[in-house]
């Protein structure tokens, strides 16, 4: 039902249904936004009661619980019984989603997405209608923290992450979420002018951005001598350092708020003190590290509740009598760039694949030798029926959306032709540019 309304958003002139900022957020985001008003937390004492709720439910509903998950769970053991299931990953899901979905889940009470590709592995993931609102509450109590409180209705928010428009936009305005979108790919230092003229008409309160885009954009205002007003910065899916988070700060004189998360719901925290200590959401999820990887249960799906989800960044855990803090994040990709030319450069966290071929790649890998040009190695599904060809098209059509300035080439490969790490992981991007 979400996937639908979605659809049908994109295809509305925005000025028709401008009226959608003011719908109230327990209106507009769910039932499940009002009614987690009171679950959020951070006490890391209501984590046994949370795994046990989802391990029990997880042993009744799934396939990989009845397997796995035996029938004398407590309280005391529950731990002890999280670690002795087995590690999930990305490749399990994209390979085998039905063993990890919760059989009460259909059509009408859920929703498949991609993943986007973290790392270049494209996954289809099951999510309930109802973390749709769960998902929000928590991301608005996230942004709460600065000292003036933000308020959907109310302020207007710049956001720069790997979104497109149609045509020549620049900017686009949207009403849901009361947001002035940018296409991050067209903007440049050859018309960061005319993106310039454009904003100031708006009275922005608020920015959310990538941390490594909202660096380059900062760069723009300064040489346009063009600095808004605002209330706080939200930085999220990428990560970034203390010294940027203070850069960013001090140039708006305002807070910056950083969270990590995933689209596959499984941990969130937020570093509100631009220190790198992200404190965990302990209603959303339990996360731990095993051999230096980040391992996560989720708290908020019941349509796909995950257990043991490799997240594949790197990071410590830090407890007190209280909180759980997340340090020292190596993200997959957030430090990741192609180039177009010296001073214009694309986070591969925007380069996402969003359409229905994820199904039939294993994973994809990006080359880059020459500025504005990317070669994409594919790796084709065994068990896909696609046509080859029509496969590279779709998948080429799709890159080309988002990276319109860029010469693109996309090959179907083997294994064999895919760089992997000195430890064997594979490789998002192998960039050679000097």
């Amino acid at each position: 039902m979400l996937a639908e309304l979605k659809k049908l958003y994109d295809k509305i002139p925005k000025k028709y249904i401008y009226f959608l900022k003011y719908i109230p957020d327990r209106l507009l985001f769910g039932k499940s936004y009002k009614t987690w008003e009171d679950k959020l937390s951070f006490d890391k004492n209501i984590i046994n009661k949370n795994l046990l709720d989802t391990l029990t439910y997880a042993r009744v509903n799934t396939k990989f619980g009845m397997d796995n998950i035996p029938d004398n769970l407590t309280l005391k053991n529950v731990r002890e019984v999280l670690e002795s299931l087995p590690l999930v990953s990305s490749y399990d899901l994209s390979t085998n989603l039905n063993y990890y979905a919760s059989k009460e889940f259909k059509d009408k009470n859920s929703y498949l997405t991609t993943t986007g590709g973290a790392g270049g592995n494209p996954t289809s993931i099951t999510l309930s209608n109802e973390s749709y609102g769960v998902e929000w509450i928590h991301i608005h109590h996230i942004w709460s923290f600065t000292e003036t409180n933000y308020k959907k209705s109310k302020d207007l928010i710049l956001t720069l992450r790997g979104k497109s428009l149609k045509g020549t936009k620049l900017v686009e305005f949207n009403p849901v979420y009361n947001e002035l979108v940018v296409d991050t790919f067209k903007v440049k230092d050859s018309n960061s002018k005319e993106f310039i003229n454009k904003i100031r008409k708006y009275n922005i309160k608020y920015i959310l951005a990538y941390p490594s885009l909202l660096k380059e954009f900062i760069g723009y205002f300064e040489k346009h001598n063009y600095k808004p007003s605002i209330k706080g910065v939200f930085l999220g899916s990428e990560g970034t350092t203390s010294e940027d988070k203070k850069h960013i700060s001090k140039f708006f004189n305002c807070r910056v708020v950083h969270w990590y998360g995933q689209t596959e719901k499984v941990a969130l925290a937020v570093d509100v003190d631009s220190n790198d200590m992200f404190r965990v959401y302990t209603s959303y999820g339990y996360p731990r590290i095993v051999n230096g990887e980040l391992v996560s249960t989720s708290f908020v799906n019941k349509a796909l509740p995950l257990i043991n989800f490799m997240t594949g960044d790197g990071a410590e855990i830090i407890e007190n009598d209280k909180h759980i803090y997340i340090k020292n994040l190596k993200s997959r990709r957030g430090k990741d760039f192609v180039y177009l030319d010296e001073n214009k450069k694309i986070p591969t966290t925007s380069i996402n694949l969003h359409s229905k071929i994820q199904d039939d790649i294993v994973s994809y890998q990006i080359h880059q030798n020459k500025f504005a040009k990317i070669e994409i190695r594919v790796l084709q599904k065994t068990s896909s029926k696609m046509d080859s060809k029509k496969l590279l098209k779709i998948f080429t059509l799709e890159m080309k959306e988002n990276l319109k300035d860029f010469k693109i080439e996309v090959k179907l490969v083997n294994e064999d032709k895919i760089v992997k790490s000195h430890r064997g992981k594979k490789i998002f991007l192998v960039q050679e540019l000097k």
